[in-house]
């Protein structure tokens, strides 16, 4: 069974986010990055990436 996004329930693009990755579900912990709508990923620095298909398994837009 193929699982696919819902690209409608995705942060817009640009937008600051903060959102949790499997290992900090187990710890409770969460990062902040901004979406980038092209690659469909959460950029927390020009290194770390986390793609949203793979890594993210929730997120939530940061007040601003």
């Amino acid at each position: 069974m193929e699982v696919r996004l819902d690209k409608n329930t995705l942060p817009k693009d640009g937008q600051d986010v903060k959102f949790q990755t499997v290992i900090d579900e187990d710890y409770g912990t969460w990062q902040e990055g901004i979406y980038n709508a092209k690659y469909e990923s959460i950029y927390v620095s020009k290194s770390e990436i986390y793609d949203m298909w793979g890594d993210v398994v929730r997120w939530e837009p940061l007040s601003s």
